[in-house]
């Protein structure tokens, strides 16, 4: 039989549990995913557009002095979506802005290529098919492709 305190303590620990579950993060299917891709801006507060604005004359990430998004060699940047996400480069759009995906994965991540060979990510989501149009994850961007 449990104490009173013990009740107590359960009843708010139910209590607790039952209010935070919604709060936490729903876990998406990799199906509803393919249906509905969603995205997410390399720099919070900030749209994809805007950081690729801000990216034009971005310092490589390990010079940065602030906060920016993460720039690098396009080799270096190249290799680590390879590896990292199984990435490949799959359509590039106005202004430099490149698609990379993952048939795989499921992921994809939009990249500044500069003429100085320097990438910076500027928006990267999930829900990545090598059977969609990449037009999709340009427009789930609010890049023109």
């Amino acid at each position: 039989m449990m104490t009173a305190k013990a009740t107590r303590i359960a009843t708010l620990a139910a209590m607790t549990l039952a209010l935070a579950l919604p709060a936490m993060a729903a876990v998406t299917s990799r199906a509803d995913n393919l249906a509905h891709p969603r995205g997410w801006s390399a720099m919070e507060g900030m749209t994809p557009g805007a950081v690729a604005r801000m990216a034009q004359t971005l310092p490589l990430s390990a010079q940065a002095t602030g906060d920016q998004p993460w720039c690098d060699r396009q080799t270096a940047m190249a290799q680590a979506l390879a590896d990292d996400f199984g990435e490949r480069k799959v359509a590039t759009g106005a202004q430099g802005i490149a698609l990379w995906g993952s048939d795989r994965m499921g992921t994809w991540t939009m990249v500044l290529e500069r003429a100085d060979a320097t990438s910076c990510v500027i928006a990267s989501g999930v829900g990545y098919s090598d059977r969609t149009s990449p037009q999709v994850f340009f427009g789930t961007s609010g890049l023109n492709g």
